[in-house]
């Protein structure tokens, strides 16, 4: 009997242990998330995830810009979160390098990436490792200002014949049409979508090479460098101060400027619409609308002790339901109108009724630049292509076949240098 009550208490024992072992567990995540959108996620852990699994987490702000340096240090120190936010371009060379862990490896993985648009994943993707979920996207589309359009006889542009017959009615008035990508890289940002809707890539398939030098890619480049030099489109231009008074009234900027007129311009309310991005015509008659952006990711980091507890908790960032309160919260707090790259969520997105067709094309024609070694680096060499040409008049063709080889160099370069990782993938 005494036996029995001592095995029995020691088993009681053993089990509180264990379960108040699971209830500490707790992981670190690295995020851009701050001030107000870091306390609404901060409440949506504690009062949604924590509530459901037991397992804390630990959110720590650290701005974008000083995430990949900071990553690597602590990586090596023995001091990495088991999550990190980042910007789907440092993804790939950090996960090759071994920093970040290969999500196909993890099992349920699939029912993650079948939520997402499937273009969007070349982005943190090399051979056969995924090293990052898409979180949130931005993407390319059409502003235009209803009531100059109305006036001037145009229709919203449809295709890039559309924009440049468009832009010279404007220019005739004196009046402007704006190009713009935000990212790291704007030009290829901009060019980008012109090889897209060539059904081709600026690298080999193999990410070997470039292959800017194709036939396709040189005529992309041309058709884009003629927007600046032969239409005039401007350069820069304050986007929410000329769409306002009307100096730049057709602008093809990324989604997250549809709150910034929102909250800027209120007294336009009425008075301008969005489209979709410019296309291309295909020989069958169809438009190619593929446009690009940019995405911020999720990625588990290999030093993690607690994969389990990591990858429950990405499971839970890329759901619908994570998605659809963190962005209708943003859409309160001040109408910051977010989207993610969850497919279904954006049926429930705090974004006009009426729009919502518009936001789903549009997702699900965005198509990130494709992740390859060196590809980072790279990118530079098409910015002084597209410099050349525009700033200093040099011939195109001459300029991007220049940028083919140099981007090529580099890759091989890079190839060569991370070849120890690759083998491993």
């Amino acid at each position: 009997m005494f036996r029995s009550k001592k095995w029995f208490l020691s088993l009681s024992l053993v089990f509180i242990l264990v379960c108040s072992t699971l209830a500490a567990e707790k992981i670190t995540v690295w995020t851009w998330y701050g001030a107000e959108m870091g306390e609404v996620l901060r409440d949506m852990v504690k009062n949604d995830f924590t509530k459901k699994t037991g397992i804390e987490v630990d959110i720590v702000l650290v701005p974008t810009e000083d995430i990949n340096n900071k990553l690597l240090l602590a990586y090596l120190g023995g001091d990495a979160p088991d999550i990190v936010e980042l910007y789907s371009n440092q993804a790939v060379e950090l996960g090759v390098r071994g920093a970040l862990v290969n999500l196909n490896t993890l099992s349920g993985i699939k029912n993650v990436t079948n939520q997402m648009n499937p273009m969007l994943l070349p982005a943190v993707s090399y051979k056969s490792a995924l090293f990052a979920i898409p979180g949130e996207v931005n993407w390319e589309w059409t502003y235009y200002r209803t009531d100059i359009f109305k006036e001037l006889g145009l229709s919203a542009p449809q295709t890039w014949d559309d924009v440049r017959a468009a832009s010279i009615k404007l220019k005739a008035r004196n009046m402007d049409t704006f190009y713009f990508y935000q990212g790291d890289s704007p030009n290829v940002g901009k060019l980008l979508p012109f090889v897209f809707q060539r059904k081709s890539d600026i690298y080999k398939n193999d990410g070997s090479a470039s292959n800017l030098d194709s036939p396709e890619n040189i005529a992309a480049f041309k058709e884009l460098t003629a927007l600046h030099k032969e239409y005039k489109l401007p350069l820069e231009d304050p986007a929410f101060t000329t769409f306002a008074s009307g100096q730049t009234p057709l602008q093809i900027l990324q989604n997250w400027y549809y709150a910034g007129f929102e909250i800027t311009a209120p007294q336009l309310s009425g008075k301008w619409d969005i489209t979709l991005f410019p296309g291309t015509k295909q020989k069958d008659g169809s438009i190619d609308r593929t446009n690009t952006g940019k995405m911020l990711v999720w990625s588990m980091v290999n030093s993690t002790k607690k994969k389990d507890a990591a990858w429950k908790f990405m499971e839970w960032l890329s759901s619908n339901d994570f998605a659809v309160k963190f962005s209708q919260a943003g859409n309160q707090l001040h109408k910051n109108r977010l989207f993610f790259a969850n497919k279904n969520a954006i049926d429930n997105a705090p974004f006009p009724k009426d729009k919502l067709g518009l936001a789903k094309e549009a997702l699900a024609t965005c198509r990130m630049q494709t992740a390859v070694i060196g590809g980072h680096v790279a990118n530079r060499y098409i910015d002084f292509a597209f410099n050349k040409v525009v700033l200093q008049n040099e011939n195109p063709e001459t300029a991007i076949k220049q940028a083919a080889k140099e981007s090529t160099d580099e890759i091989q370069r890079k190839i060569k240098e991370f070849s120890r990782y690759i083998k491993n993938l």
